[in-house]
């Protein structure tokens, strides 16, 4: 059966081989977006948090929101939904790439995976979306890069492909799932739920042309107001210029580097691995997303030495410091060697540096004998040793096995919790407690730590653009109050909420997050976005209270599968020979339960002290069919978010004086980081050619 309207749910049960085409109604549209939102539905409908995760009950969602393929800027992602099989709980990975392109292309917002095929399948959907179900038995085994190729040459250069690596076939709990070759869907083990249904892949064929929006003319004035925004935003000039490696260098700094399993915060060795060399010496051009005028992506080749002629394109400062400084490598050659070997095989990098660390800290403490790896000696930044431990958790051979559960699970095998760094059994490295609203949102995550579900733009690092959007939006002094307990829980709660939005609708937070600084991309512009391609009528609160009922399903989601206040824990460093106490303190967070932290989260989420949702929130968002079925419990004293609201802002309504000095200051900010790269690259290049006369 294929699709005779655009925008469509597709369910295919691979057990059966069967396929059902939904037509999504505009009510749905209206409270949950699209992207996470729709995904968020189905999951919980589908009660898999009430089966085990490598059950073929768990279902397997692909969701890509209603921007994606509109050329509105950054309009191109897709989030994968299912149960994770490494945390337990609600679980999803947001990733970009022309796949997503495609499957709008054909009609399809939301590819629902349930069952299991009896043997190894791959799903082939043609331009006119058509769905045929392939024999992947060849396919078997083999490595991302090589899926890709193979099934773009036997259907052809139009096409686009998502598929498993080795990992994801044996059932590797943080197993990642590639898509268009280059990118990544790694957090929380969507991969190994894609393996455990022996679906190698998708592909789907483009067909021409843009899908259908309601006012193209009004789609078009928000477009142009974005990049015309964009292009002057020091932000997004930053993440032309550095992307996200800019973090490996100002975390030094600051002393958070996740060095050797979180031992300590910094190393004078990771100057080594600053931005200036990798874009000096690996990066050979810049490219981009479909529709994003950031372009922080880079391709890169290895012209010397023992990994000479690697290439690859892309690499962020999580897959960086988490096979770099994590494991205490701190050359470029290796570490783009271990991040190529890790997408090949189909692993989510943030994971297997933290399962890394803990093997490597364990076997430096004593507590994994010789015997247990083959008599080698393993040692932090040893690039051999480490791609040693790599083929054996892809292989599930000795130690391996245990590495292939993830970081949690193969502490608890080994009795050595103390060094694993998690929350809620999703790796995450230890924690500032300069920066309380980013440390608050890594334990309210609902996929498990995590560093995406919060990012709180407005209260991060500090600086004139983001105390700007600070005192619009929470009313507070971000300058003053940044390290304090002070009002973190409506912080979160906004911040958690934005991104939702963001990716519900199928935009990228690294392109659109440079915008409110200067004024844009807030909630009624995000309601305008719906109104505009989907012929609706929502608000910037309808767009918020879309947003909460996410929430208000994913939360439900994990207390039913066990979740609670217990859970809500940072990990802290113990107190070893080797281990600054002055680290120590900087990473041990005391104030969870201060008024203004995870209590005050709680109050604007609606939920009681536990962290149990409550029918007054669900009676609320209209979710009243979910109340007996989340088990939400009558509370007294739960403020409305009608009553939140008037302490917190949707938009941040800047002043005309505010609105010309942050345009002024921010292209001065640009001409001066275009000047800094100049005379950076000069003097590097001088400094070696320096080196190389003596």
């Amino acid at each position: 059966m294929t699709a005779s309207k655009d925008n469509n749910l597709v369910y295919i049960d691979l057990g059966k081989k069967s396929i059902l085409w939904e037509e999504i109604k505009p009510e749905l549209r209206k409270k949950y977006i699209g992207g996470n939102g729709i995904n968020t539905k189905i999951l919980f409908d589908s009660e898999a948090m009430h089966h085990d995760a490598l059950s073929d009950k768990n279902v397997l969602i692909f969701g890509v929101g209603p921007t994606v393929g509109t050329g509105l800027l950054a309009g191109n992602r897709c989030t994968v939904t299912a149960r994770s099989p490494l945390t337990d709980i609600y679980g999803d990975s947001n990733i970009g790439g022309n796949f997503t392109l495609n499957m709008r292309s054909v009609g399809i917002d939301h590819l629902i995976f349930t069952g299991k095929s009896e043997k190894p399948v791959y799903i082939f959907v043609d331009k006119d979306g058509e769905v045929q179900f392939l024999d992947a038995s060849d396919l078997w085994g083999k490595l991302t890069n090589d899926v890709t190729r193979i099934l773009m040459e036997r259907h052809g250069k139009n096409c686009e492909v998502a598929c498993i690596g080795p990992a994801g076939e044996r059932l590797v709990r943080f197993a990642s799932i590639a898509m268009s070759e280059i990118h990544f869907a790694g957090r929380t083990g969507m991969g190994c739920v894609m393996g455990s249904k022996n679906l190698k892949a998708i592909v789907i064929e483009n067909k021409k042309g843009k899908p259908p929006v309601h006012d193209q003319k009004k789609v078009a004035k928000i477009k142009n107001k974005w990049l015309k925004t964009c292009r002057i935003s020091m932000l997004a000039k930053n993440a032309n210029v550095e992307g996200t490696l800019f973090l490996v260098e100002r975390y030094n700094k600051i002393r958070h580097l996740p060095v050797k399993n979180c031992q300590k915060g910094s190393d004078p060795k990771a100057e080594g691995i600053y931005p200036k060399t990798f874009k000096y010496e690996y990066a050979t051009k810049k490219t981009a997303c479909y529709a994003c005028p950031v372009a922080c992506g880079k391709k890169f080749e290895i012209k010397e030495g023992k990994y000479k002629g690697e290439k690859g394109e892309r690499l962020d400062y999580g897959a960086v410091t988490s096979i770099g400084p994590a494991v205490g490598i701190f050359d470029w050659p290796g570490i783009i060697h271990l991040k190529l070997l890790t997408d090949y095989y189909g692993m989510d990098t943030i994971e297997l540096g933290g399962t890394l660390g803990l093997i490597l800290e364990c076997h430096e403490r004593g507590i994994i004998k010789p015997e247990d790896t083959d008599g080698r000696a393993l040692k932090f930044g040893d690039v051999d040793d480490v791609e040693y431990l790599i083929h054996k958790l892809v292989s599930r051979e000795g130690i391996g096995n245990f590495m292939a559960e993830g970081t949690y699970r193969a502490s608890k095998a080994l009795n050595a919790e103390d060094y694993a760094m998690c929350v809620k059994k999703s790796s995450t490295g230890t924690h500032a407690k300069a920066r309380l609203a980013w440390s608050l949102g890594y334990i309210t995550s609902t996929r498990g730590g995590d560093h995406l579900k919060n990012f709180p733009f407005s209260m991060l690092f500090g600086g004139y653009f983001s105390d700007l959007v600070a005192k619009y939006i929470f009313n507070v002094d971000a300058k003053k109050e940044i390290g304090t307990p002070n009002k973190k829980g409506r912080v979160v709660w906004w911040h958690e909420n934005y991104k939702y939005a963001v990716d519900a609708l199928g935009l990228c937070i690294f392109a659109v997050h440079p915008l409110p600084n200067l004024g844009h991309a807030y909630f009624d512009e995000f309601a305008e976005v719906m109104n505009s391609i989907c012929n609706l009528d929502m608000t910037d609160e309808d767009m918020f209270r879309a947003t909460e009922r996410i929430y208000q399903l994913q939360n439900a989601f994990n207390v039913l599968c066990g979740i609670s206040l217990k859970d809500y824990k940072w990990p802290t460093r113990k107190k070893d020979d080797n281990i600054d106490d002055k680290y120590i303190e900087e990473t041990t967070i005391k104030e969870r339960d201060n008024p203004g932290m995870l209590p005050e989260y709680f109050k604007f989420r609606g939920l009681t002290s536990e962290s149990k949702p409550t029918a007054n929130r669900f009676k609320e968002l209209d979710l009243n069919e979910y109340i007996k079925k989340a088990q939400a419990e009558n509370t007294a004293n739960i403020a409305s978010i009608k009553d939140l609201l008037m302490e917190v802002s949707l938009n941040a309504k800047f002043s005309f004086k505010d609105r010309i000095k942050t345009k002024i200051l921010s292209l001065v900010f640009c001409k001066l980081i275009d000047l800094k790269d100049k005379k950076e690259r000069k003097e590097y290049f001088q400094k070696k050619k320096e080196s190389q006369n003596l």
